[in-house]
């Protein structure tokens, strides 16, 4: 049984990482998309879609891991704690999916920085104080 719950951990994990693969392949389009000051609303609206169907795969997974640490009396799922209980075999796989899923998020964290770095870059023009009539006056003065 105990088993049997960690593989579907472990599937859940993987569609996550299809998921996310996919979040970052937006990710990158919107970079894309600000670096060249063109409008991402309907990216964003699919970020959020995917966000929302991989918070419902978490939720799930959540609930397996809880009936896991119940019927292994232990107090969190970790892999350290199902190494004592656990197929070598199937913790690995396990092992190899969180890396998985880890180096994933890595990456579009860093597209994602990318694209906060390049709205920024994009709003320093606008914070700039704007030439008043009176600046323009005594800008002019000085130049004669």
């Amino acid at each position: 049984m105990t088993e049997t719950t960690i593989a579907h951990i472990i599937s859940n994990y993987k569609e996550q990482i299809e998921m996310y693969s996919h979040m970052l392949e937006l990710a990158q389009q919107q970079l894309d998309l600000v670096e060249n000051n063109a409008p991402a609303d309907e990216i964003l609206a699919e970020r959020y879609r995917l966000m929302d169907d991989i918070s419902s795969l978490n939720k799930q997974n959540q609930e397996w891991q809880d009936s896991v640490c119940q019927s292994m009396e232990i107090k969190s799922f970790t892999i350290n704690n199902l190494k004592a209980n656990v197929n070598a075999e199937v913790v690995e796989e396990l092992s190899q999916v969180l890396k998985d899923i880890s180096q994933v998020l890595q990456q579009i964290e860093e597209v994602d920085q990318k694209i906060q770095e390049s709205l920024n870059q994009q709003l320093i023009p606008r914070n700039r104080p704007r030439a008043t009539h009176e600046r323009a006056k005594q800008a002019y003065q000085r130049g004669n």
